[in-house]
């Protein structure tokens, strides 16, 4: 146990406690949890709101928020639905779609770190400027229509896998190098740590938020796209309901919400509970309300969690000193 508290946080065994329990309690539930055709599937309707969430983690590392996330995936999927459907090529509407998006994070890092608008505020205002870009663009209806050739980002399959379940995954190996192996990922902790001591030890702040919310708003348009092509349909309000369920992943895979600390893997695994707490209840025939209600319960408690283990820390080195 002594190597276990060495090796791994506290923080870290309980999830992973949380992680197991689930699935016990989604095998025993049942028979159909651990069938290799739900397991595809579980993987499948994750993916979207998997690569949101870690695009999410890497904003809340530096300290900061970004609330238009949900907008932002949406109005991607809408700006490449009306290039596929007024007859661009899948290749065209993904550039054009991905330089939305470039748009979309660099207008939030303009407001956050140049204008130095506190960032729950900026986004929030920035969420409602994406969600009318896109409800003007659409003309507040669904774009159907989408060509069968752009099917394979959400449909294909690559030895039997989905093709969106390898994109997260090798996604989140990019982004896990990214932070723990880079100068950037270094960065990126050093603002959340502390945003001055950053500053003054030469690190352009700047640049690095500008970096975080375009790579945050690159990673919606993926999500949005992948969703596009498993529906085809796309519509100006796709992202908006994963916005509270990714920032949930997020905190309860462990990134501390004021910034400084977290990880990739940690955010994946909180997006996998939550999938098998929404795949076990739909299993079982638990209303979809409840699991809003499971959702939000979860949050408050990985918040509380959280608190009381950073009260004991500042305990421990108050005694220290």
């Amino acid at each position: 146990m002594e190597k276990l508290r060495k090796r791994f946080t506290l923080h870290e065994m309980v999830l992973a406690g949380a992680f197991l329990l689930i699935f016990l309690i989604g095998a025993c539930s049942n028979e159909n949890f651990l069938s290799i055709r739900n397991i595809l599937s579980l993987f499948q309707q994750m993916s979207e709101m998997g690569i949101m969430a870690m695009g999410l983690t890497i904003v809340i590392i530096t300290g900061g928020m970004d609330l238009s996330a949900g907008t932002t995936m949406g109005l991607c999927a809408v700006t490449s639905g009306l290039c596929l459907t007024k007859g661009l090529g899948v290749v065209p509407s993904l550039i054009i779609s991905l330089g939305v998006a470039v748009l979309c994070g660099a207008m939030n890092a303009v407001l956050v770190a140049i204008i130095r608008i506190p960032p729950m505020i900026a986004t929030l205002g920035t969420q409602m400027f994406f969600l009318g870009a896109a409800l003007v663009l659409s003309k507040g209806n669904s774009i159907s229509g989408i060509p069968e050739s752009f099917y394979f980002l959400g449909q294909a399959k690559i030895f039997g896998m989905p093709l969106q379940m390898l994109l997260l995954f090798g996604l989140a190996i990019f982004l896990m190098i990214m932070l723990r192996n880079t100068v950037t990922g270094q960065h990126i902790y050093a603002l959340g740590n502390n945003m001055k001591a950053a500053l003054f030890s030469g690190i352009r702040t700047t640049h690095v938020l500008f970096y975080s919310y375009i790579m945050c708003s690159v990673m919606c348009c993926i999500a949005g796209n992948i969703q596009v092509s498993r529906v085809a349909t796309a519509r100006a309000d796709m992202g908006s309901a994963f916005l509270m369920t990714c920032i949930s992943a997020v905190v309860l895979g462990g990134t501390s919400i004021n910034g400084g600390n977290g990880g990739i893997v940690g955010t994946v695994v909180g997006i996998m509970i939550f999938a098998m707490i929404g795949n076990i209840m739909n299993l079982v025939g638990i209303s979809s309300f409840w699991q809003q209600l499971a959702t939000g319960s979860i949050l408050v408690l990985v918040v509380v969690f959280n608190r009381m283990i950073e009260m004991q820390k500042y305990k421990v080195k108050s005694r220290k000193v």
